[in-house]
């Protein structure tokens, strides 16, 4: 799947024209952000992709794993799917500097729809500007929803628009790209020294705890950085074989007593080579599938695993079915969820 949509940040600015709006900063020397996103995290909003600190063609992040891409210049908080309507909303105090919000929203799943992207990557968004050279910039709004304005005074918290999925956005989310004088910052380091260290400490095998004291963040980092370990970030049911293209969109079918099939999945994201996705699905009389799942053969963005079986009978058994998914690393139980389905004639 296409994921790169980093390249158009620069040009973000550039098709616009616009300067810094000019005005008195309300924020500290030293920048403090909170989170760009008005979401429960963990539950309903995830932490997609980090910032790549290899300057080269390989990838790292603050933690030392691979949950991002090549050239990532920023941390993509996501959403479920295309139906979400989750608030973007200021990460600090600052005025505005660009806005951007006539474009269309539209998953990028080809490289036709990379092309219709081509120099707007960043899609509706805006940057706003802080003290002491620091922007933040926030790139794949819905279109229309941006409520601000070029000059317009930002305060913490406030409502920039809506999380969404225009300019080059492979699923919908808000990305979040700090810089400082014009370099990019990963807000996780706080400084491109640190990023310079900690990527020598990442490649000669140095990947334990980090302090983070210089992290820009205002919540616990070791909230934000757990997704970067890999997750489940959906268990549910469909009548069928589950896509991943369909779970983006949230157009998967729930069964019925008279569905064709009665399939049980599970969506991760950030799964590492060799982790494997146990899906067991119980019904009214048992057990209805029961699968280990395979070893993953390397690094997984997202991932769906699904089970299921095909209808036999005149119809499914009415009453409760469970399914549970466990995401397994090294022959240890991660992470596991529970779903329920009340099946009724």
């Amino acid at each position: 799947m296409l994921r790169r949509f980093g390249s158009g940040f620069p040009m973000f600015l550039a098709a616009f024209g616009l300067g810094v709006a000019q005005g008195t900063f309300a924020v500290a020397e030293d920048l403090e952000l909170s989170l760009p996103i008005a979401c429960d995290l963990g539950k309903d909003c995830f932490v997609q992709n980090y910032v790549d600190i290899d300057p080269d063609n390989g990838v790292r992040t603050a933690a030392c794993n691979l949950a991002a891409y090549d050239g990532h210049k920023g941390t993509d908080f996501r959403v479920l799917n295309t139906d979400g309507r989750a608030d973007v909303i200021a990460s600090a105090p600052g005025i505005v500097k660009a806005v951007r919000n006539d474009m269309p929203d539209r998953l990028v799943l080809s490289r036709e729809d990379r092309e219709l992207v081509k120099d707007r990557e960043c899609g509706n968004g805006l940057v706003i500007a802080h003290a002491q050279g620091w922007e933040t910039q926030y790139c794949h709004l819905r279109r229309g929803s941006v409520v601000v304005a070029q000059g317009d005074r930002i305060e913490r918290g406030q409502k920039l628009g809506t999380v969404g999925y225009s300019g080059f956005a492979a699923f919908p989310h808000v990305h979040l790209s700090v810089r400082k004088e014009g370099d990019v910052i990963d807000p996780f380091l706080g400084t491109k020294d640190q990023a310079t260290q900690r990527l020598d400490s990442c490649l000669s095998g140095g990947s334990g705890a980090l302090a983070y004291e210089n992290a820009l963040w205002q919540d616990p980092v070791e909230t934000l950085l757990a997704d970067s370990e890999g997750v489940i970030i959906q268990t549910g049911f469909a009548d069928g074989p589950v896509k991943s293209v369909d779970l983006e969109q949230g157009v998967e079918k729930v069964p019925t007593t008279e569905s064709p099939a009665l399939v049980f999945f599970a969506r991760l994201i950030n799964l590492k080579k060799g982790d494997r996705v146990a899906l067991r699905l119980d019904g009214p009389q048992g057990v209805v599938v029961e699968t280990e799942g395979k070893p993953i053969d390397r690094q997984k963005a997202q991932w769906v695993s699904f089970a299921g079986r095909k209808l036999t009978a005149d119809a499914w058994v009415s009453g409760e079915y469970v399914g549970t998914a466990t995401l397994v690393r090294d022959g240890q139980a991660l992470q596991e969820k529970t779903v329920r389905l009340q099946l009724e004639d």
